[in-house]
């Protein structure tokens, strides 16, 4: 069985780990020791030595932690970053290690909470950055055995399509959470919706928002479309 590595064990790197563990023997590097690792822990410079080592830290803690590993890093090894946005990261990677490390970039488009009742149909962006296009396919043969939805797309076209599909849901869900929204017993199926989605949300740290709305650079469009259609519904609706 061949060795993988993580590079942060938090909330979604020992999910993550839980997928790999399933046919590589999964190893960890994470600051703060969980009491119940869920996988091999070792330190940075061995885990580094692996073939494969998957960057599941925080967005904005990601080139520094590029900058640690860069000299560490053999010839050949295969870096994947798990980042909800594209373009930045894949800069990042390009521009901080070395010409001899391959890249892949992926986002899994779900998590812990919506992999719970299982990983079929579940949509994973694929690019390979830098890398063998027979290990880029061993990649997503293996996604794919897992039922989950390999979707290969730039990161460019990533960041322009979850500006929408995931900022502008995470907008919303914040929105209505700081509104307060609550469960009602006449609450309809697309109010439950609603709510479902402020619950989901709400599990996500400040710094991950954040992150993915300062970060990709289609963001704050999307914001700017948002904040103009819905003044206009208001002023159909009469409101000064």
């Amino acid at each position: 069985m061949n060795k993988v590595g993580i590079i942060g064990l938090g909330r979604f790197g020992t999910f993550w780990a839980s997928v790999l563990a399933t046919e590589y023997d999964v190893y960890g590097y994470t600051r703060t020791k969980p009491d119940t690792p869920p996988c091999t822990l070792v330190d940075l410079e061995e885990l580094c030595t692996l073939p494969v080592v998957f960057l599941c830290v925080p967005m904005r803690t990601v080139p520094d932690m590029l900058d640690r590993i860069a000299p560490l890093l053999a010839p050949g090894t295969l870096v994947v970053d798990t980042c909800s946005v594209k373009l930045e990261p894949v800069r990042w990677m390009t521009e901080k290690l070395p010409e001899t490390v391959d890249i892949m970039a992926t986002h899994p488009m779900f998590g812990p909470e919506s992999a719970k009742e299982g990983l079929t149909g579940l949509p994973l962006m694929m690019y390979p950055v830098r890398m063998q296009q027979a290990v880029y396919d061993e990649w997503a043969h293996f996604f794919r055995s897992h039922g989950i939805m390999v979707v290969e797309i730039t990161p460019d076209e990533h960041d322009r399509q979850a500006a929408m599909s995931q900022a502008l849901t995470h907008v919303l869900g914040k929105t209505l959470n700081n509104m307060g929204i609550e469960e009602t017993p006449i609450g309809t199926l697309w109010y439950r919706k609603l709510l479902a989605i402020c619950k989901q949300v709400e599990k996500d740290s400040p710094e991950l928002f954040n992150d993915m709305q300062t970060i990709n650079p289609y963001a704050k469009k999307m914001r700017e479309q948002f904040t103009a259609a819905w003044n206009e519904e208001c002023r159909l609706l009469g409101d000064s």
